[in-house]
């Protein structure tokens, strides 16, 4: 998966899967990767909606943006909420894919929310390039 230049792993973080922050200890930025482990039967779209209302009772200010269903079985949840990491409002975008063998893997990418497109930019070539093993 395409990081951005000079970002590299995060191993103190709470949440599955891999974490990838800007160099230097910037943690106004991420990227995460995990398996989405509930069954299929529970579709894309269903699953960040869920997870929208988890975050909604937990994270202050939290704001859902959009959940919009993407080609095929993807799915993607756009939300903002109150962020110290990010000095302000942060943006998230969490996509969900499936992958030809049937996995479904979720790719976060959160930043600034004035800095969105950068943000979409860093979720995009992550896209691009996943391939998992």
């Amino acid at each position: 998966m395409a990081i951005p230049a000079g970002w590299g792993p995060s191993h103190d973080e709470q949440g599955n899967g891999a974490f990838y922050r800007p160099p230097g200890g910037d943690r106004s930025a991420l990227l995460q990767i995990f398996r989405i482990s509930e069954p299929a039967s529970t579709g894309s779209c269903e699953l960040l909606r869920m997870s929208s209302a988890r975050l909604g009772d937990q994270t202050p200010a939290y704001q859902q943006v959009s959940i919009t269903s993407v080609s095929g079985s993807s799915c993607e949840l756009v939300y903002e909420y109150d962020s110290a990491e990010s000095h302000g409002r942060r943006r998230g975008m969490e996509r969900i894919v499936t992958t030809p063998d049937g996995n479904r893997w979720a790719l976060l990418a959160a930043g600034p929310s004035t800095d969105a497109p950068a943000t979409r930019a860093n979720l995009t070539a992550a896209l691009d390039s996943f391939r998992p093993e």
